[in-house]
């Protein structure tokens, strides 16, 4: 038997027979050396053909999210980083790199001297990729966890939708079920292409009823009431996390760039069955069966509740300071501003052909441009930092009074 799904089988018999889609999840994707994320799978394309692996990221279509965001930044690197009246290198901490496309772009993107890149990184097989991308680095420090006293940008792409997530059914009035995984007494011999796993539904604990019944009232506030048996994904690691980095923080940003809605978007009836699903070879997922097989080598994701993350922020003490889609962000940085010089210094048709490619599927609303949004936070920055970071960035298309409960 696959040894990642005797360590879940095995998990499941000594919690009584059931546990969380969570524990699942967490399991599946970043068991060391076993998971998903930690070397089993294969979750990016290679450098030669975006057609590998089983999905694309933004930092992995050009230069054009690292442009945007070293433009951006500028107002935080004067402010923080002043030494004798010269700004000097400005901290950047980047959580999940992927294989490490962003941090090579921003240092492609920066000057010499006026960037530090922090990497953020517990998966052994990750770490190696990024290393190799970015070899010639002596401005790189990869850890396994933040260490206290940061000032600077905090980054995180695609990072919350990786989160493991409760899984939960309205069962009408105040009951509410959690669904998790649990044995098929009618598999004798489990393997990795039948893992003998079924969903099962028990009682939800008080955590998650709490967060369930709370998102069902609002609902039916907004006179969008759901049906009985409504389902839907809830992310407990989501504020344990950000109240850790608002405590590592002394002073700085935060963009959070991740693919969701705000509450008034994802709690629909339209979306009556939650929005978990599977990636695998560029193919999405959503029969919940499948998710309970290719353990280990396929990715799990859900749509992140931007609702849940923008007060949980605030809970933990930062400043939600603007919400956008990232097509608007990138068009309010003045991508389009940066793109014909680019495109001077290009002297073959299909290289500039693929560049303009790339950034229509970033900012288009057929592409990654809407279901793709930037959420900014602050901590510790003056009114004056506050205005340059979020004008013009933030300014139109701005979303951030329709995030919060009414």
């Amino acid at each position: 038997m696959d040894e990642l799904l005797l360590r879940i089988r095995t998990q499941i018999e000594q919690s009584g027979g059931w546990i969380g889609f969570d524990e699942f999840m967490h399991q599946a994707l970043y068991c060391p050396q076993l998971g998903y994320y930690c070397g089993a799978g294969e979750p990016f394309p290679s450098q030669k053909s975006l057609t590998d692996g089983d999905f694309v990221t933004a930092p992995m279509l050009g230069p054009w999210l690292a442009k945007a965001i070293w433009s951006w930044a500028q107002p935080l690197r004067q402010a923080l980083c002043q030494t004798g009246g010269k700004a000097v290198a400005l901290h950047i901490r980047e959580f999940g790199g992927g294989r490490g496309d962003l941090a090579a772009a921003l240092r492609a993107a920066a000057p010499a001297g006026e960037i530090t890149l922090e990497m953020i990184e517990p998966s052994a097989d990750l770490r190696q990729r990024q290393q190799q991308l970015t070899a010639d680095s002596q401005q790189i420090q990869w850890l396994t966890g933040p260490k206290a006293g940061f000032s600077g940008l905090v980054l995180a792409n695609e990072v919350l939708d990786a989160m493991p997530v409760k899984c939960f059914e309205w069962a009408g009035e105040d009951h509410v079920l959690e669904w998790g995984v649990s044995l098929d007494p009618g598999f004798r011999e489990a393997s990795a292409q039948e893992p003998g796993l079924i969903w099962a539904s028990r009682a939800a604990g008080p955590m998650l009823k709490q967060a369930v019944m709370e998102r069902q009232i609002a609902a039916k506030q907004r006179g969008l009431p759901w049906d009985r048996g409504y389902r839907g994904e809830w992310a407990p690691w989501t504020g344990p996390w950000l109240h850790s980095l608002f405590d590592s923080m002394d002073c700085g940003a935060v963009l959070l760039l991740d693919y969701g809605f705000s509450r008034t978007e994802l709690d629909q009836p339209g979306r009556s069955d939650g929005s978990l699903c599977a990636h695998w070879r560029h193919q999405r997922i959503d029969a919940r069966d499948a998710l309970l097989m290719r353990i280990g080598q396929q990715d799990l994701t859900a749509h992140v509740d931007f609702t849940q993350i923008a007060v949980e922020a605030r809970t933990a003490g930062f400043q939600v300071c603007g919400f956008v889609s990232q097509g608007r962000f990138l068009l309010n940085c003045g991508i389009l501003q940066m793109l014909e010089p680019m495109l001077l210094t290009m002297t073959q048709a299909p290289q500039r052909a693929q560049l303009l490619q790339q950034l229509q599927m970033l900012v288009e609303e057929s592409g990654m441009g809407e279901l793709f949004k930037v959420l900014l936070l602050t901590k510790g920055l003056e009114d004056k930092v506050l205005s340059s970071l979020k004008v013009p960035a933030f300014a139109e298309g701005d979303r951030l009074s329709s995030i919060f409960p009414a």
